[in-house]
């Protein structure tokens, strides 16, 4: 197949029109698919470094990415980083961005749009896919040219002739195909005077080894030993793997006694525990973190240059062999609860590798998934709608609606909306079922019950049985309209049991 040359392309770029041009024409779709995505990444690349060099940033894009620098490297497609870069772009100041903002946006009946042409390079692998990685020839010369009118676009923008920094992803010669941070010193590339930059600063701060002498000054401090932990974390290790969650309410100390307790409890001649408190900034909060620190302490223990480099390899290899049983302890799981990096990935892993884990967390009832040991830290406390907004704000960042999208504000201030009224409700009554909130105030249950997601960690999460209907024994119909009786009339039966309840908030605190 054959595509028109273009001078000073970067060679990632050249590559994969090598590829292309040395393909028969009907066999040509796979290629034509990765010199899409190369396009794709060049952009977003480019899209990315421009965001990062100017003041105008936004907490929902910077979350994203450190999880994308932390990633694996091959955690993201071309397409969702290309809208993800559009959309860091679009308000972006500087020349720089001007420059690129057509590349990506453009205007469609008085509205701004993606670029259509170029964002329809991402679905080609969908097309591609359910051709069975084979398109017509036509087709492929059809999306060839289409990619050369592209190509054409952005040498005669100069794009590849202008320089948009130098960092880990990308450099004089464009994206590096890299996207993920592969030397810890690679964080300080970071204009430290941006917000981004004052995030990188915290990562790279808790991948040196001041990090580990601040956590273990932290977690040895003097502190009530609570006797109910130290039961439940010697049960778990007489099970020898197994996860166990300490539940503690906001604004007390019992999560943080909890947490030291169980560290200063272990058996330090039998036990290599790998632990710290998660910080809702940087990166503890991360499985690639959480992974890390345990190929230091298995490092530390066997100077094997293989546990530092994959500990879960090590740890399968060495299984019931090392000179001591790694634990893990953390405390605060609940920060950052929705990142799809989020460490509580790692947990199944860990159970297969017999590493037991005890955690301190706030009530979420997302959470109760990931183990299967809890202990509730009972004690009462004033429940501020200062505590119950952070818990807003962690509960939504990584899952949404955001307020920092356009496209999401005005979904947020409906749930926030609704997270302030059932708060303001529980404070003054006793109980809350959710159907019943939301039909009273016509919200959405889906809102309704997000909310309630929300607020779990500050009063009581319980289940309540629909009412049900009495059937009239004469015509086999609902005497009078019930909860219940929509479900059964759906169904056509009422031979079955009614497993969906409702669900129901307290203000009895946990």
């Amino acid at each position: 197949m054959k595509l028109k040359p273009f001078p000073n392309l970067p060679p990632r770029l050249n590559q994969k029109i090598e590829a292309v041009q040395s393909e028969d024409d009907a066999y040509a779709a796979d290629e034509l698919v990765e010199l899409g995505e190369e396009i794709l990444s060049q952009l977003a690349a480019m899209g990315i470094a421009v965001y990062l060099q100017q003041a105008k940033q936004k907490d929902v894009f910077n979350d994203f990415l450190i999880s994308l620098f932390l990633s694996n490297g091959h955690a993201y497609n071309a397409g969702p980083l290309y809208r993800w870069a559009a959309n860091m772009i679009k308000d972006a100041e500087g020349e720089q961005a001007l420059k690129l903002r057509p590349f990506f946006w453009q205007m469609k009946e008085g509205k701004e749009v993606l670029n259509e042409e170029i964002h329809h390079l991402a679905s080609l692998r969908n097309a591609v896919m359910h051709g069975f990685f084979i398109l017509p020839p036509e087709r492929n010369l059809e999306e060839a040219q289409k990619m050369e009118v592209i190509l054409e676009s952005m040498v005669s923008a100069n794009l590849f002739q202008r320089s948009f920094g130098s960092f880990h992803f990308i450099d004089q010669q464009g994206f590096n195909g890299h996207w993920n941070i592969q030397n810890t010193h690679s964080w300080n590339l970071f204009n430290q005077e941006f917000p981004f930059g004052k995030l990188a600063i915290r990562v790279a701060h808790e991948y040196a080894d001041d990090f580990r002498k601040e956590e273990d000054q932290f977690a040895s401090e003097n502190c009530k030993s609570l006797s109910n932990v130290e039961l439940e974390v010697n049960n778990l290790l007489e099970k020898g793997k197994g996860a166990l969650v300490c539940w503690y309410q906001a604004e007390s100390d019992q999560g943080l006694a909890s947490y030291r307790t169980a560290i200063q409890s272990l058996d330090k001649d039998k036990y290599l525990a790998i632990y710290y408190a998660l910080n809702s900034n940087g990166a503890t909060f991360t499985a690639s973190f959480l992974e890390q620190e345990i190929g230091k302490a298995l490092f530390q223990l066997t100077s094997d240059e293989k546990a530092l480099k994959e500990p879960f390899k090590y740890l399968n290899a060495q299984k019931g062999k090392l000179s001591k049983k790694p634990i893990v302890v953390l405390h605060d799981i609940h920060i950052a609860l929705f990142s799809p990096n989020h460490l509580t990935n790692l947990f199944n892993t860990l159970y297969d590798l017999e590493v037991p884990i005890v955690a301190t967390s706030l009530h979420y009832p997302y959470l109760k998934r990931f183990f299967n040991m809890q202990l509730t830290l009972s004690e009462k406390h004033t429940n501020s709608l200062e505590q119950v907004n952070l818990s807003l704000v962690n509960y939504v960042r990584f899952k949404g609606p955001s307020p920092e999208k356009e496209t999401e504000k005005e979904n947020f201030e409906v749930l926030k909306k609704i997270v302030s009224e059932i708060h303001e409700q529980l404070e003054k009554n006793q109980r809350l079922v959710a159907r019943r909130f939301a039909d009273d105030n016509n919200y959405p249950i889906e809102y309704v019950h997000e909310a309630f997601g929300i607020l779990s960690p500050f009063y009581q999460a319980e289940k309540e049985a629909f009412k049900e209907d009495e059937v009239d024994e004469l015509y086999g119909f609902p005497k009078s309209i019930e909860e219940s009786s929509r479900i059964f009339l759906t169904l056509g039966r009422r031979d079955v049991k009614l497993e969906y309840q409702h669900k129901v908030l307290s203000n009895v605190k946990q």
